[in-house]
């Protein structure tokens, strides 16, 4: 190959000097040199893609002076000149490292040539297999450091994503993974519930993103229509040419619908656009365990039959309410309810009239009382209120009012109708008194109430 640096070693002066005007007339630069010493000062440069070495020299072996070159030289291709007396010296450098042998008696320059691009090609082919290694080599390095990234990124979006016990929590979570681990200018989150009202809504951008373009973004992330199919490329990308480059996923955990995206101005690589979808999918499998959760959570604190909170959550909220009020002076009453001689419809009528009249009362109760008031099933035939910032005197009207409406109340018993009626007892937090006296009291009132003949309201000065 025209322009390769060659080296020549040859201490006869004639063909030294017509091998340099050969090698020159086919464009190559040429080194000569008529000696070992000539040689090893021209090996102190840079390397020469090939050698010609004289085996013969008068100053140093042609073994040994190959195996220097090679030894500072490794990829350099060296051909030998010998007689037919050097043959057996000759394969003893081809064992050393040496390309190919010329005889000088039957060396013609067409032959020299023809050697010579074969080394120069053997040269190219061996340091194009090497850079081929190389880059296999890094492409492994680099696929494995990328799975041992991908596998540790999904531990951790795990781990952050299994923390959160509100689906605030669990968006701002979403949001933070995104951002640190995906280049972006914005990112935004929205959840829809069944009704199409906001349910939640997040939003990044990076500092120096202008206002304009941060709402242009959102504006376009709200016009997604998760419920078409699934995310991908938009229908038009957002206006500001600083997010042209968007990427968004369906979020869909019933019953809430969204969209997540992100927008920036160059191409998102395909690697990149896995990621978000890793993080997309991770964040659904995450909300998805987060609502589950908070369904088991709520079925364990309510009452299969009648739907209120059962004696647990009223216990939990009691002691909530009774430290309150201790702590801003609020008053705080309870009325502990128990159905009249319901032994006997469960006797007469059977269980699952029963259960018509709790479920009945129940419902009664529940919308007849405030959003900040607690109706809970007590167990068996009772009921209890919680009424938080209530005095007595307003604790005993609503009892009043909720004894009259129950017995008011048609209960529906086949093709007719029936009635019951309640007896209450009311209780009202004093000074020194903890939840559990509280509930103490309002149960010594109801017992008043059921000694005066039931249907009846019985406070703690009755």
């Amino acid at each position: 190959m025209a322009g390769e640096r060659i080296l020549l070693v040859d201490d006869d002066p004639d063909l030294l000097a017509i091998h340099t005007r050969f090698l020159k007339g086919q464009g190559y630069q040429v080194i000569a040199a008529a000696n070992g010493a000539q040689a090893l000062r021209a090996m102190e440069g840079e390397e020469f893609p090939v050698a010609l070495l004289d085996l013969m020299l008068p100053d140093i072996s042609g073994l040994e002076l190959l195996a220097r070159l090679k030894s500072r030289f490794p990829d350099t291709e060296v051909i030998l000149f010998t007689g037919y007396g050097g043959l057996d010296t000759a394969i003893q450098a081809l064992r050393g490292g040496a390309y190919d042998y010329l005889v000088k008696t039957d060396l013609r320059l067409p032959d020299l040539q023809a050697v010579l691009d074969r080394a120069l090609e053997r040269r190219r082919l061996t340091r194009a297999n090497r850079e081929l290694l190389d880059n296999l080599r890094q492409a492994r390095e680099e696929l494995a450091r990328r799975r041992a990234l991908e596998l540790s990124l999904i531990r951790r979006i795990g781990e952050t994503l299994s923390r959160p016990r509100t689906v605030a929590e669990w968006g701002e979570g979403l949001l933070s993974l995104i951002r640190e681990g995906l280049p972006c200018r914005a990112l935004g989150l929205i959840l829809r519930n069944a009704g199409g009202e906001t349910a939640w809504e997040g939003k990044r951008r990076q500092d120096d993103l202008a206002d304009g373009d941060l709402q242009a973004f959102s504006s376009w992330l709200r016009d997604r229509r998760p419920a078409a199919g699934a995310g991908g490329a938009p229908v038009r990308p957002p206006v500001p040419d600083s997010l042209q480059a968007v990427l968004w996923e369906k979020i869909d955990v019933e019953p809430l619908i969204g969209v997540v995206g992100v927008g920036r101005e160059e191409p998102f690589t395909p690697e990149e656009a896995e990621l978000f979808r890793i993080f997309a999918l991770q964040g659904e499998a995450a909300l998805t365990n987060l609502l589950l959760f908070d369904e088991v959570k709520s079925l364990s604190l309510r009452d299969g039959l009648t739907g209120l909170h059962n004696v647990r959550y009223f216990w939990e909220m009691l002691n909530h309410h009774v430290e309150l009020s201790r702590r801003y002076g609020w008053p705080l009453s309870l009325l502990f309810l128990d159905l009249d001689d319901f032994k006997q419809v469960n006797d007469h009528l059977g269980h699952l009239q029963g259960d018509m009249v709790l479920r009945t009362v129940a419902a009664y109760l529940q919308q007849s009382v405030r959003q900040a008031d607690l109706t809970c099933r007590y167990g068996g035939e009772e009921f209890v209120v919680l009424l938080p910032q209530t005095p007595a005197n307003q604790a005993l009207t609503l009892a009043e009012r909720l004894r009259a409406g129950v017995a008011a109340t048609p209960i529906p018993q086949g093709d007719g109708k029936m009635f019951i009626t309640v007896s209450i007892g009311v209780g009202t937090l004093a000074a020194g008194m903890d939840g559990a006296a509280l509930v103490d009291q309002a149960d010594r009132a109801l017992y008043l109430a059921k000694e005066a003949g039931k249907n009846r309201v019985a406070g703690p000065d009755t």
